[in-house]
């Protein structure tokens, strides 16, 4: 998500003025699980800054950013760019679902329409996932017991699907 860190400063400053702590205490709620350091943060927003995309408010010691009128500009059109790019994926799913099981393009779908509103897909699941990916990465990749992989896979989707 570290890639993703303007546009998703950008997004929050839109709704309203933060200081750069409180934009690492927000990404990390609406994340559900990664926050930000201060070293990608205070950058960041002096990069924003010169690029006059945001501003700055001293509110006693503490200092306060939000968006310019060029910063909602840009944001606009990051977010007519996304949303043309989510509907051509949307597009190729559909089709793809042609030829592929319906679980996989629901959940694909279901990726896509999150993004599209601006949401964090399977975001109360985020932290878990996470784990789970990096996880099975770690093992697959330096060479554990493939089999045992793959069974452990195969019993842990026979306990989801058992879940009512």
């Amino acid at each position: 998500m570290h890639g993703y860190l303007r546009l998703i400063v950008m997004k929050i400053l839109a709704k309203g003025r933060m200081s750069g702590y409180d934009l690492i205490k927000q990404i990390e709620k609406q994340t559900g699980a990664w926050k930000p350091s201060f070293g990608s943060i205070y950058p960041l927003l002096e990069k924003l800054l010169k690029e006059k995309l945001v501003e700055v408010e001293l509110q006693g010691r503490k200092k306060l950013y939000f968006l310019t009128k060029e910063g909602k500009r840009h944001l606009a059109l990051i977010d007519k760019s996304k949303n043309t790019l989510v509907d051509r994926l949307i597009a190729m799913w559909n089709a793809f679902g042609k030829i592929t099981d319906k679980r996989e393009l629901n959940f694909m779908l279901e990726i896509f329409n999150s993004l599209k509103k601006g949401q964090l897909p399977f975001k109360e699941l985020h932290p878990e996932l996470n784990e789970f990916r990096a996880t099975i990465f770690e093992l697959y990749s330096a060479g554990k017991d493939r089999k045992k992989i793959k069974s452990i896979l195969k019993s842990a989707v026979k306990k989801l699907k058992a879940v009512k």
